[in-house]
């Protein structure tokens, strides 16, 4: 029989973000080439706003997604003026109808960027609700855990304190791009030297790019990479910039080379599936379009033996990596270093480099009241 649920009502909870290491660290990044850029990524951030899309039913329940993209006062506004209208009197169950009519809807302003972040808190946040009214886990409602536990690698350069936590695997970010020369290479040697020194010779090395290299400079830091045995490099180009992933895959072809977290949808993975880009893909479950847009994108890379290593944090995307056999491991970025909290709690944390999830309905996740309360600081993941 039909499900008597039916939506009731949509709001964005929001909370501005923090400062941390991640926008306050140097950081290669496009915006690099200009100096008063190239120390601090909050010079061009902007306000960040944490957001979360809650929904609820005629029964009481609610099911909770965070948005991505940072923009937090954005979204609030897309789901006020649009995306509520076309979602109060459906059955949470409908997530394949309201995910198209939503995208349909909004294709005028939207098809990736924000427009796409707020349907990806959307689907998160039905599957959420799915899970509460059922009584079960997410994973087990797509498809099931296909392993008992998720290895996970650490992002950040804090290499001590994550080996300290039993991290075996760290990625780093690459803090120098082509506008600080060569001195600014030779740092980055320096960097990647002393953290394959302390992980050791079985410890897994990675290198976040964040788009800020051009072709000569990521063909240098590939082989210094290459030098020290980093398994891949992250998003060296922007992802518009298919050209240059191949041939720096050309140039060094013995390296892994990877990206996705700025990409949005099916659609737009297909061109780095099909033209082989990239050795595996990265969504961002709160960009790409939630959870049933990654089981999309995953299901198109099998088809082509690509696995797919999400971008990003959180029980979602955790939920997905479980649930999806051609999902290795996933990340943990290390967002609680200066202290902050996250807009959603209960959110599972690693042990000793591996995460494990429990079987509370949904998400096992709640509104963090704390941080609402302006009692504690947002940490910034977007």
């Amino acid at each position: 029989m039909p499900s008597s649920e039916r939506i009731t009502s949509v709001q964005v909870h929001t909370a501005p973000m923090a400062l941390s290491w991640l926008t306050d660290s140097r950081i290669a990044n496009p915006m690099s080439r200009y100096a008063e850029h190239r120390d601090r990524r909050a010079t061009w951030f902007g306000e960040m706003t944490a957001g979360v899309v809650e929904i609820q039913t005629n029964d009481g329940e609610s099911g909770l997604g965070f948005i991505g993209g940072g923009r937090g006062s954005v979204a609030q506004e897309i789901v006020r003026s649009h995306f509520a209208s076309l979602l109060i009197g459906n059955s949470p169950f409908q997530v394949e109808m309201i995910w198209d009519q939503l995208y349909t809807a909004s294709t005028m302003y939207g098809r990736s960027g924000i427009a796409l972040e707020v349907i990806s808190a959307v689907d998160i946040a039905l599957w959420d609700l799915i899970g509460k009214i059922t009584g079960r886990p997410v994973y087990e409602l797509i498809g099931g855990a296909t392993r008992d536990r998720i290895r996970a690698y650490v992002t950040g350069n804090l290499t001590d304190r994550h080996l300290d936590q039993g991290f075996r695997d760290v990625k780093l970010a690459l803090p120098n791009g082509p506008a600080s020369g060569k001195e600014g290479l030779k740092e980055n040697a320096r960097m990647i030297e002393q953290t394959r020194k302390k992980a050791g010779p079985d410890g897994d090395i990675m290198l976040d790019c964040y788009m800020g290299l051009d072709l000569p400079y990521a063909i240098e830091v590939a082989k210094i990479a290459r030098e020290f045995g980093v398994l891949w490099i992250e998003e060296p180009f922007a992802p518009e910039q298919i050209d240059l992933f191949l041939r720096l895959r050309d140039a060094v072809p013995d390296i892994l080379i990877t990206a996705g977290e700025h990409e949005f949808s099916r659609w737009a993975f297909r061109a780095l599936v099909e033209r082989r880009a990239v050795d595996f893909l990265q969504p961002d479950i709160y960009r790409a379009g939630g959870i049933s847009e990654l089981k999309k994108i995953a299901a198109y890379a099998s088809v082509y033996g690509v696995p797919v290593i999400p971008h990003g944090i959180g029980a979602p995307t955790y939920h997905f990596v479980i649930s999806t056999v051609n999902c290795p491991r996933a990340e943990f970025v290390d967002v609680f270093a200066q202290g902050n909290e996250l807009l959603l709690e209960g959110e599972p944390v690693p042990k000793s480099g591996f995460i494990e999830l429990n079987n509370e309905p949904g998400f096992g996740y709640r509104l963090n009241n704390r941080v609402l309360r302006g009692e504690a600081q947002v940490a910034p993941i977007w």
